[in-house]
């Protein structure tokens, strides 16, 4: 059905008048007459009751009108919000993000997209880094914020930040307050940390530092967010390292205990699919990603 006979039926239907619609339209009025008839002869059913004297709707051409209106309106909702969006950059970004960039960099991410894309409406999913990559490549999601990784099925990718580790310990532990702290003071106790299958890239930077330190980490128990490793190490179970944006948290009951930069430190990285990048992705990719990874994180 062509929009533009919607559009001769509701002028007719308004002015009732074949000659004072064609007027309205800039159009003459055979074609007009064509649009009308090309209209009942679609849908087998008479709009307009005519005369030589009068022009009326039927009771079919009263409902037609009311539904008519209304698509219409939708069309000029539509046609309005698509050049609202070409010229001021709107719509809706989605983004997958692990955990860790919930407390660090996504503070300072919502902030730079609030001051270059105020229009533009952020849904954010808290996901496993792996699980974005699917979705990225799938085009289920527009942006990905990842923990780096050598595999990433071909998307794009750009550094984001690299953070430190810190040290999560029972308040009252004597690693809580002992001068001097350093990583290898924690060779001898059990300790607690996100399962590889749920944090990959966190668990291996773990064990690295440990390496580095001179021993291998005795993980005796495994969680699946941050939280649950807060709350195995203020019962007891052992000690942690995570990295230094969830120490944001202010969880009770644990001390956050700083170490050398040099101690250990993981990255992450933004990744995007070309294939199904949009116009709003590539300004945010080329706008926001540079500045990211040159500022100072704002505390959640």
């Amino acid at each position: 059905m062509d929009m533009r006979h919607l559009r001769s039926f509701v002028a007719v239907a308004e002015e009732l008048s074949f000659s004072r619609a064609a007027e309205r339209l800039h159009i003459s009025q055979p074609p007009l007459t064509q649009h009308i008839k090309a209209l009942e002869a679609e849908m087998g059913v008479q709009l307009f009751a005519r005369t030589k004297r009068e022009v009326r709707l039927t009771d079919a051409g009263v409902v037609f009108l009311r539904e008519s209106r209304l698509l219409l309106d939708q069309l000029r909702t539509a046609v309005n919000a698509t050049i609202r969006t070409a010229k001021s950059d709107a719509g809706t970004l989605r983004v997958g993000v692990a955990t860790a960039a919930l407390f660090g960099v996504m503070p300072t991410f919502l902030s730079l997209m609030r001051e270059a894309f105020p229009h533009v409406v952020i849904s954010v999913n808290d996901m496993q880094s792996q699980d974005q990559v699917v979705a990225v490549a799938q085009g289920a999601l527009d942006l990905g914020i990842v923990h780096v990784r050598p595999d990433r099925m071909k998307l794009s990718h750009a550094p984001i930040f690299s953070e430190s580790l810190v040290a999560v310990v029972p308040e009252h532990h004597w690693l809580a307050s002992k001068p001097d702290f350093t990583l290898a003071d924690m060779a001898s106790e059990p300790m607690v940390g996100l399962s590889r299958e749920h944090g990959p890239a966190i668990f291996d930077a773990i064990v690295a530092c440990c390496h580095r330190a001179g021993f291998s980490p005795e993980m005796q128990h495994s969680a699946r967010n941050p939280l649950t490793i807060f709350q195995m190490v203020r019962l007891g179970f052992g000690v942690s390292l995570v990295p230094r944006a969830y120490a944001h948290s202010a969880f009770p009951g644990v001390r956050f205990r700083e170490m050398p930069t040099t101690a250990g430190s993981v990255r992450m990285e933004a990744i995007w699919s070309e294939r199904h990048a949009s116009a709003l992705t590539h300004k945010i990719v080329t706008t926001i990603l540079p500045r990211l990874a040159g500022v100072p994180f704002e505390e959640a």
